[in-house]
Formats: C-alpha cells, sequence, structure tokens
C-alpha cells in the first residue's frame, strides 16, 4: 500500500521485488514498442546475429535457424565492482530483431557512471544492491519551456526503479559506503552509448570551441583531453581515476 508524507505531500511506493519490476519493465517497453518502436517487429521467432558478417542496414543477418543451440539464448558474465557489464546484441547475439539489451551496473563507493546518453532507446534502472544517485536532465528547448533543462534525480534504493526516457541525458553516482548494483533494461538491441565527458574531450574538437564553450583556459582544456581521449566506458566512471 502506498504511503504519503504529509510534510512533503508526496507519496511514496513500497520497494518492488525483482520479479515485479521484470513485470512492470516488461509492460512498459511493450507499451513503448506498440506506440514508437526503437527497433523494427521481428519477422520470425528469433535471430541469432551473425557478428561476423558485419551489420547491415538495420541489426545483423541471422545465422541459419538449425544451427542455433540452447546456449544462444543464455547470457553469462562475472560482475566485478566498479564495471560495466554490456548485454548488446554484439555482446548477446540472440538479442538481435528482440528490441532489448541489458546493462549491468556494479559501482564502488564514490564511483559514477559519467552523465551520458542512448539516442536509440528508453531505459529502467532496477537497484540490486546499495543504493544510487541517478536522474535525468530535460531538453533545453523542448516540448514545455516550463521543464526546460530541468533535472529529476534521486537516490534509488534496493528494490526501486527509475526510468530514463529515450535520448536524455542521465547519470548514476553511488554516494553510500557500500558497493552498489543495479539492473537496467533498454528497449533497443543497439541503445547507442555517449559520454559526455569523452566526447567533449576526447574526440578532437578544436579547442578553442571548448574553451568557449566551458569558460576554460588551454591548459585546462589540454589536461582534460589528456584524460578523456584515452578512457573507454569501462573505466571512465570510476572517480578515483580522475582525481
Amino acid at each position: 500500500m502506498a504511503r504519503t508524507d504529509f510534510s512533503t505531500n508526496r507519496s511514496y511506493l513500497p520497494a518492488m521485488s525483482f520479479v515485479a519490476f521484470m513485470n512492470l519493465a516488461a509492460g512498459i517497453l511493450s507499451a513503448v514498442h506498440v506506440i514508437h518502436a526503437a527497433d523494427p517487429d521481428p519477422l520470425k521467432d528469433f535471430c541469432i546475429a551473425d557478428i561476423a558478417a558485419g551489420p547491415i542496414s538495420n541489426g545483423f543477418p541471422c545465422k541459419l535457424p538449425a544451427l542455433a543451440t540452447t546456449e544462444d539464448f543464455a547470457f553469462s558474465r562475472s560482475a566485478m565492482n566498479g564495471t560495466a557489464t554490456l548485454a548488446f546484441v554484439r555482446e548477446w547475439p540472440a538479442l538481435n530483431t528482440q528490441g532489448l539489451s541489458l546493462i549491468r551496473l556494479d559501482i564502488n563507493p564514490g564511483g559514477i557512471i559519467a552523465p551520458h546518453t542512448h539516442n536509440l532507446a528508453t531505459e529502467i534502472l532496477y537497484c540490486l544492491e546499495g543504493e544510487i544517485y541517478t536522474g535525468f536532465v530535460t531538453n533545453n528547448f523542448g516540448n514545455d519551456p516550463t521543464i526546460s533543462n530541468k533535472v529529476y534525480a534521486k537516490i534509488v534504493k534496493k528494490g526501486e526503479a527509475f526510468i530514463f526516457p529515450r535520448g536524455l541525458l542521465h547519470f548514476q553516482l553511488n554516494k553510500g559506503k557500500v558497493p552498489a548494483a543495479s539492473l537496467n533494461v533498454l528497449n533497443s538491441q543497439n541503445p547507442g552509448i555517449q559520454l559526455m565527458p569523452s566526447a567533449m574531450f576526447g574526440s578532437g574538437i578544436d579547442r578553442e570551441m571548448l574553451e568557449r564553450a566551458f569558460f576554460m583556459d588551454e591548459t585546462e582544456v589540454a589536461a582534460l583531453e589528456t584524460i578523456f581521449q584515452y578512457l573507454s566506458f569501462g573505466i571512465i566512471y570510476i572517480h578515483t581515476v580522475l582525481l
């Protein structure tokens, strides 16, 4: 049963079980799929991606169905603290044409997932352990000027979930004293990831542009370029690397 905090006039729901979360996620993603699918509808039961053949116009070609095995439909990776375990179509070929992918986040205390976007997918985060400060920022020039460039963020605890609308900038930070973990569901087999720090300072944008945009001098920009041109998604959010 929901409870209300009369000091703030906000209603709260109790933490969901993992099964309840997955049912909720499936329902929401199904609704999104009906209204505006991130990926095209499949035309067959499954299409195990032939990764070696390379991508075609929208996905990967299928390997022969007769060659599919039970193991194709299973995914297993060892979770480690301080890592992001991706299960996109390249890591899990059975996701090809299914319009779905997963990310598991294991964030050490003080660790962050840098602000980033998934331009091809809506995302739902379900907290497995610990607590994670997370949220998103609306468009600067969206449909409603009253919520332009507005942040929606909170600390999500074990058993709670948070949704990130498609394409909007979002982030995660472990503000607790113990490791935190989450399972994130996205409604695309290839949702795309663009990390803002590496996009700005690791892509080769003209240095003068960055100086003017961020009110920084050349030395400051150069220092950030040195950091972000070598960092990958796997380590970029371990904040001790950046200090």
